[in-house]
């Protein structure tokens, strides 16, 4: 499969004008490998889905004035946070979720966490590949999910 590249990603705190575009995204997202479940297909599960993301560090991704991925950093205790990022099928594969990951490092430097961690269908090769290149490493696996950290000060003693 080709990959193409994008001229121009913008990545930036998602605000609430985003809102409608974000739900025009989710509403037309076309999940790979399993994706555990998210986005919600059921527009009413997935609008209370982004509506329990608001508190949390959401990232937006733009293409050419398209919104082209979203990532949510959400915290898991003091020092950790979990990681959920979406890009929409009409543009993967062109670093919108290397960019969002990058910006998304940042926000976790500056708050202070540890780690990132993300969870995905093992399924999901395309996610896997992309987070070790990115310097993930494999926490864990079963049949169907597999987590992945990223160490931002290096590893507890």
């Amino acid at each position: 499969m080709p990959v193409h590249t994008a001229q121009e990603i913008l990545v930036r705190p998602l605000n609430d004008a985003d809102q409608p575009l974000l739900e025009e995204m989710y509403a037309t997202f076309e999940p790979v490998g399993g994706a555990l479940g998210l986005p919600p297909g059921e527009a009413s599960r997935r609008q209370a889905w982004l509506a329990s993301l608001r508190g949390s560090l959401n990232l937006a991704a733009f293409v050419e004035g398209k919104l082209a991925g979203h990532l949510a950093l959400l915290e898991v205790d003091n020092d950790a946070s979990e990681l959920m990022c979406f890009v929409h099928q009409d543009f993967r594969r062109q670093g919108i979720a290397t960019s969002l990951c990058r910006a998304a490092r940042e926000e976790a430097r500056k708050a202070g966490y540890q780690r990132i961690s993300v969870f995905i269908n093992t399924h999901n090769l395309g996610a896997r590949r992309g987070l070790l290149k990115f310097g993930f490493e494999p926490v864990w696996e079963d049949l169907e999910e597999a987590e992945y950290v990223y160490w931002i000060w290096g590893r507890e003693a």
